[in-house]
């Protein structure tokens, strides 16, 4: 059984990890040791506050059972996120005789006897307070882009952004950007309420598909948007005043 493990945790999917992977490939090819001969986890699109993770989950319970004598891992915050995570990764390891190498960080290995240990929890309690304080800034600010009525999160079909984040209705579309008119979402909606179906619609409306369709269909604030002109969000509802009936 390998007695070498790596761990790689990123936030989103389309996070980068090549570095990563570069900084722990470099730490094993120091220690000469075969990639291939290493167990390697990972969890993608996870948040670091979530102990239930499944790749942390199973590197936690190999740890448990005595199967590593190192962990290696790019930095502290990859492992966790939150204080609580964290201590009891490390007293898993401390039973188990595990030694956590850390490729980028304060300390370069926290040892089953506490060595490095210290230097290693000041740098987890900082990480975290940033991370709290980036927090803070990210709620902030998108409090004051709505307060501004300005436009977060996916664009609904009809609308753009402009530069300033405001939503604009969408008059003639840019076929090559994926727009679709405000007009034409309309026509969609009217052509289903005929009587026809979410397939053909989409079949000869450009830039939507069927699922897009029937997900505006049965949302009836949605529909509303269209059908109406008329909308419960201010945002949508300066929008819409002079929208064609």
């Amino acid at each position: 059984m390998a007695r070498y493990a790596t761990y790689i945790r990123a936030s989103t999917d389309d996070q980068e990890t090549s570095h990563q992977r570069d900084a722990i490939d470099e730490w094993l090819s120091q220690h000469e040791l075969d990639p291939s001969e290493v167990d390697h986890f990972v969890d993608l699109a996870q948040s670091g506050a979530d102990p239930g993770r499944e790749q942390f989950t199973e590197l936690v319970e190999a740890i448990q059972s005595e199967s590593y004598e190192y962990v290696v891992v790019w930095e502290i915050s990859r492992l966790a996120r939150l204080g609580s995570i964290y201590q009891h990764f490390f007293e898993h390891c401390e039973d188990a005789g595990t030694t956590v190498a850390i490729t980028d960080g304060w300390v370069e290995e926290v040892h089953p006897d506490g060595t490095g240990k210290l230097i290693a929890d000041i740098s987890a309690a900082v990480a975290e307070e940033e991370r709290r304080r980036l927090t803070k800034r990210i709620e902030s600010g998108v409090s004051r882009a709505q307060r501004e009525g300005k436009w977060l999160g996916r664009v609904p079909k009809g609308f753009r952004r402009d530069n300033d984040g405001y939503l604009q209705l969408i008059h003639e579309a840019d076929r090559d950007a994926g727009e679709i008119s405000y007009l034409e979402m309309r026509s969609a909606i009217e052509r289903v309420d005929d009587g026809e179906s979410y397939r053909s619609v989409a079949a000869d409306t450009p830039n939507i598909g069927r699922s897009t369709i029937m997900s505006i269909d049965k949302n009836e604030d949605r529909r509303a948007w269209y059908l109406d002109a008329e909308a419960d969000d201010d945002r949508i509802e300066q929008v819409l005043v002079g929208a064609t009936n």
